[in-house]
């Protein structure tokens, strides 16, 4: 199989996971928050095992591309980008929601906060897409284990879009995650482009630091609901393990 067909594989399988996780995430089976938990636990051990270690062994290479001269840490200042552009994202949500309660109105966002969320997020999936789309480099490498990180953090965000954005999302911004993932994918395989080891470093580190905050959103005690702890540690431990016996040894 090319490396091409197997990346367009691995980004159609993350799409399918945003449109099913967009139509059931609302249906409130009593076995939901315990998987989501796990799921979480899962993206979280491979941010911190997998992808942020690979990634720090790379800032030594951004230092000598000379990209952004006179910067230092690149790695560490993109994923705290990501991170803050998700907590922005998140308080902007619950905010909304907050006025809109107050009005009497329907519990979630406004049509402004909405675009915002969802903008935000085809920028984060175009980063993933863009990520797929290079085989062979060794932060992606085995890629089978990004995807599903990815895909299970998917599964946990798209739970929590649905309940800040209701319809609006289902019928609308899933679709437009979608288009994002797609279009990052498009880019990274354009033969003009060739994806730069240095340059991918730094969009993986802005999809951990936005994965980080967007998982720890979900499992933090809301007013309405809090994450399951034993399910959230099984998952890390158990796919923490995994990683751990995938890295080569030394």
């Amino acid at each position: 199989m090319s490396s091409v067909l197997a990346t367009l594989l691995t980004v159609l399988v993350l799409a399918v996971v945003h449109l099913y996780a967009g139509t059931t995430a609302a249906l409130g089976h009593q076995w939901r928050p315990r998987a989501l938990s796990a799921a979480s636990g899962v993206s979280v051990a491979y941010v911190f095992l997998d992808l942020m270690p690979g990634l720090a062994d790379q800032q030594n290479l951004i230092d000598q591309s000379g990209l952004f001269p006179g910067l230092d840490r690149h790695i560490y200042i993109l994923a705290l980008v990501g991170l803050t552009v998700s907590f922005w994202v998140e308080t902007a949500s619950r905010e909304s929601r907050r006025r809109r309660r107050a009005a009497g109105g329907p519990d979630q966002t406004g049509t402004a906060t909405f675009w915002l969320g969802t903008v935000s997020f085809m920028v984060l999936n175009g980063a993933i897409g863009y990520a797929v789309a290079s085989p062979g480099d060794e932060a992606v490498e085995p890629l089978w284990t990004f995807a599903l990180a990815m895909g299970l953090h998917f599964l946990t965000n798209d739970h929590s879009l649905v309940e800040h954005h209701g319809e609006r999302y289902r019928t609308i911004g899933r679709w437009l995650l979608v288009v994002g993932l797609m279009t990052g994918w498009a880019i990274g395989i354009l033969p003009e482009l060739e994806i730069r080891t240095e340059v991918l470093a730094l969009v993986l580190a802005y999809i951990a630091g936005g994965t980080i905050l967007n998982i720890l959103r979900h499992e933090l005690p809301d007013t309405d609901r809090s994450g399951d702890v034993v399910a959230f540690v099984a998952g890390a431990g158990v796919y923490g393990v995994l990683l751990l016996s995938l890295s080569p040894a030394g």
